[in-house]
């Protein structure tokens, strides 16, 4: 069924992930723990995440976006493309640095942050940050590791460095609020300020090695127990961030990106982000130590072998705002950009040639929402597979749900994403009464429909959305948590994320269970099960 894809461009990858069926897992590196976590998920605890993987016979392991937020916390808004977050930092396994004294550093942090609480409590990283930094000063000195990983990723290192110092040297406020010599990079201002916090700009450095070296150990782990690991790269950027300071060229910032108004949303959508300026990015083809797209690729390569394509349209085209416009004006001033549709097809068709060229990962696209046809053609062409969220794959003109036989064979297939309901809490919280019918007959199901979400209809839909034509399914571990008797009361608690909102319960959700105890729980017969049962092992 999979044979055309060894004569797309990415053939390469494909031979090396395999022409097989596979099932995989969303951890949120936020919401998982083991017994030595400090207040948050960390790097190393992904160990345990893919031995759990092995267990029940999944062979991808995605995470959300890890890259550095600052002190915002949405994944989704990072303060580097390229750099991590040290909230993930684990400080028992820090290289170079003896564990005993870190046991001492420790005590007085582990009951402040309970992992026993229902939501994460962020405050761990700046607590952590202050640990960090005795623990960097202490040091004896540079290891030759952390001198050649400066050298070799200078060209984003050194300036995320710079500006994380500056933004803590200006109270976090953006970098468009500070004096016009560092909004504006003169070099005079930049060398005198790297005089003066030298050290604090070392310590980023030392921050961002040790988040490498941790990192590198879990994908040398994951290939050694035949783990894929995919990563989250966000389609835009921030405003507020080192790649828009340090590359402002590759940037519309007299706009901000969105999505027209549509029956969902009567206004239309405004995310914030600058938009592309991409007549300037393809000026030479993506290649060059200056283009920081290229490098982000190469970059995170060094973790992943499969990365999620945010908003593969927005390469085509995207919907943009003039930055100044008032929100209550924004419906009838957007356009898309560029204007000429025209130029829509070949100009996303050359920046995912370019990706493809730059980049030993397979991406998986997010193609969901309005999406012209011709996207969808040279996401085949390329080999690039889509995603399927089984509510919304319906047949439009008499409004039957599709049944995952019928899904497209080169996609992801999933029951939901970090922004919707899971299953269960969409059954009892979203869906109709016609609606719940049709889909009740969909997966075969007899008698009457229930208006809770049984355990008999979740384990049937797992084993139906495993035996889809997609190449792959990839659920968000808490659908299949939904088995047993891990998560307790209303299943819309256990939504990660709510778009448009701006709430504590947000980029917070903590799995009520540690890796160790996930382990060794009585679900992991039944998952499985399914998974064997569908051929995806």
């Amino acid at each position: 069924m999979y044979k055309f894809l060894l004569k797309t461009p990415l053939r390469k990858v494909w031979q090396k992930v395999g022409l097989k069926k596979r099932a995989g897992v969303v951890f949120p590196l936020f919401s998982i723990f083991s017994k030595k976590s400090l207040g948050i998920g960390e790097i190393p605890d992904l160990k345990l995440a893919i031995d759990w993987c092995r267990k029940v016979g999944m062979t991808i392991l995605q995470v959300l976006p890890l890259n550095d937020t600052g002190f915002d916390f949405s994944p989704f808004n990072p303060q580097s493309s390229f750099a991590l977050d040290p909230v993930y930092l684990s400080l028992r396994n820090l290289v170079g640095i003896e564990k005993e004294g870190i046991e001492k550093e420790l005590k007085d942090l582990i009951p402040k942050f309970s992992l026993k609480t229902k939501f994460v409590n962020y405050q761990i990283k700046g607590e952590k940050l202050k640990k960090l930094w005795l623990i960097f000063l202490k040091r004896a000195s540079f290891p030759s590791g952390f001198k050649k990983f400066v050298r070799r990723d200078k060209y984003w290192l050194e300036d995320y460095c710079f500006f994380r110092v500056l933004k803590e040297v200006h109270k976090e406020k953006s970098w468009e609020e500070w004096e016009e010599s560092l909004k504006n990079r003169k070099e005079k201002s930049l060398l005198k300020f790297r005089k003066k916090y030298h050290k604090q700009i070392e310590f980023q450095k030392w921050l961002q090695w040790q988040l490498f070296e941790q990192f590198k150990k879990i994908k040398n782990y994951a290939r050694k127990k035949k783990i894929f690991l995919k990563g989250d790269l966000p389609f835009s950027v921030s405003r507020d961030s080192a790649d828009v300071w340090q590359n402002k060229k590759y940037f519309k910032l007299d706009f901000a990106s969105g999505a027209p108004p549509d029956k969902f949303s009567r206004k239309g959508q405004r995310w914030g982000y600058p938009p592309y300026n991409w007549e300037e990015i393809l000026k030479n083809n993506f290649i060059g130590a200056h283009n920081f797209l290229c490098a982000r690729l190469k970059y995170f390569q060094n973790f992943y072998d499969l990365f999620r394509l945010d908003h593969i349209v927005g390469f085509f085209r995207i919907w943009v705002i003039p930055a100044k416009i008032p929100l209550t004006k924004q419906r009838v001033i957007g356009f898309f950009d560029p204007k000429d549709k025209k130029i829509w097809e070949e100009r996303g068709r050359r920046i995912l040639k370019l990706i493809i060229e730059n980049t030993k990962m397979l991406p998986c696209a997010e193609d969901l929402g309005t999406v012209p046809s011709f996207c969808f053609k040279i996401m085949e062409e390329l080999g690039i597979p889509g995603l399927e969220v089984q509510r919304w794959k319906r047949n439009w003109q008499n409004f039957e749900y599709l049944k995952p036989g019928e899904y497209r064979p080169l996609a992801v297939a999933t029951l939901s994403t970090h922004d919707l309901n899971p299953f269960p809490a969409w059954w009892e919280k979203e869906v109709t009464e016609e609606d719940s019918k049709k889909f009740w007959k969909m997966i075969f199901l007899k008698g009457k429909v229930p208006k809770k979400a049984e355990k008999t209809l979740i384990k049937r839909n797992l084993e139906l959305i495993h035996s889809s034509a997609s190449i792959f399914v990839i659920l968000p571990v808490f659908e299949w948590l939904f088995l047993g008797d891990i998560l307790k009361g209303d299943p819309h608690r256990y939504r990660i994320n709510k778009p448009g909102t701006i709430s504590k319960f947000n980029w917070t959700l903590r799995m009520p269970i540690s890796l160790e105890n996930l382990l060794n729980h009585p679900i992991n017969s039944q998952i499985r099960g399914i998974i064997q049962k569908t051929k995806r092992v």
